[in-house]
């Protein structure tokens, strides 16, 4: 029969900093105006703690669209 041995396991840690209330003032000042990646690059976060983040804090991180809220043109037929 084989011989079973110890197996050492070494648990990761996670190196999570605790957001700081400058983190926060600076993720609400860029929520809307640069994207998501743009935002967890300045702050050091990956992009699902920012989005996370803002989802606790009720900040909307979602772009504003040059086309929301345009109507489509619909082309009208000439009566003669």
């Amino acid at each position: 029969m084989a011989k079973k041995t110890a197996r050492t396991t070494k648990k990761s840690r996670r190196n999570v900093s605790p957001w700081t209330p400058a983190d926060e003032k600076k993720l609400k000042k860029l929520a809307g105006k640069v994207s998501t990646d743009k935002v967890a690059k300045a702050l050091g976060r990956s992009v699902a703690a920012v989005t996370f983040k803002a989802f606790s804090l009720r900040v909307s991180l979602r772009l504003p669209s040059s086309n929301r809220g345009r109507r489509l043109k619909v082309s009208r037929s000439r009566s003669a």
